[in-house]
């Protein structure tokens, strides 16, 4: 009865136009499929192209036009499988971009002064103190440093010194996408002088990685309510719907 409903729907010349409607609709989406996966293939090869370049570049130390030391280097952009590699993080919670650095600062204090104090230190009764503060933006320093003394016979012995050193860098990091090349690089800013970036790792996760969507996909809901359009059989036979209905879609037919 089903098999004889469906072959009168389907040789009825009133269905025709909503006939050919479904067969264009098919082909459109099998159009797209192609499509998505030229662009995939296209994606993945640009994506090799500039990881090659990113694995062999240096990091480029400047001052910006704030002034700030800056620095900038390509990244790398890759799949969840590829990162877990490099990168350790939680199974549920992967990361969306990782960066690494390594800083050098160097600073050379000068016209600070030298103040004399009678205290007692150990088995010494006077010290010189070194006071410095000094702040940049949101960046700050301060340094201290005591130096025990004493005079006998007149000459000088010192003791052991003591530094207290308090620095508070604010750094600045970021992962740009070049809307070109589809380069990514690391760019790092600090308004602490003196400061320079001797190398730096960034990575950027692929989200369109097959991994990374499996994960977003065990995330979502397979029950829900929504929209529905499509063809449906019903006491007078077989015609398309429209409604709000409950869905249930299986997790592995997600995407």
């Amino acid at each position: 009865m089903i098999l004889k409903n469906i072959l009168s729907f389907l040789f009825n010349p009133k269905n025709g136009r909503l006939l050919t409607m479904i067969v264009l609709v098919v082909l459109a989406l099998l159009l797209f499929r192609q499509c998505e996966q030229t662009r995939k293939a296209e994606w993945e090869t640009t994506r090799i192209s500039n990881n090659l370049k990113a694995s062999q570049d240096t990091i480029r130390n400047y001052v910006d036009k704030n002034g700030n030391s800056a620095a900038e280097i390509r990244a790398l952009t890759l799949t969840l499988d590829e990162a877990k590699e490099m990168v350790e993080f939680e199974k549920n919670r992967p990361p969306v971009t990782v960066i690494k650095y390594e800083t050098k600062i160097v600073e050379k204090l000068v016209e600070i002064p030298v103040a004399s104090i009678d205290t007692v230190i150990g088995n010494f009764n006077s010290a010189a103190v070194i006071a410095s503060e000094a702040s940049w933006g949101k960046s700050s320093r301060k340094i201290k440093t005591t130096v025990p003394y004493s005079f006998t016979d007149g000459k000088a012995t010192f003791g052991d010194a003591t530094i207290d050193l308090e620095q508070n860098i604010f750094l600045t990091a970021s992962i740009l996408r070049d809307k070109k090349t589809k380069e990514v690089f690391v760019n790092l800013s600090t308004d602490y002088p003196g400061t320079k970036f001797n190398s730096a790792q960034g990575i950027m996760i692929d989200q369109s990685s097959s991994g990374f969507r499996d994960l977003q996909r065990q995330s979502r809901k397979s029950l829900g309510l929504g929209l529905q359009l499509g063809m449906g059989f019903t006491g007078n036979g077989i015609s398309p719907y429209v409604g709000i209905g409950l869905n249930y879609t299986p997790k592995f037919l997600q995407w």
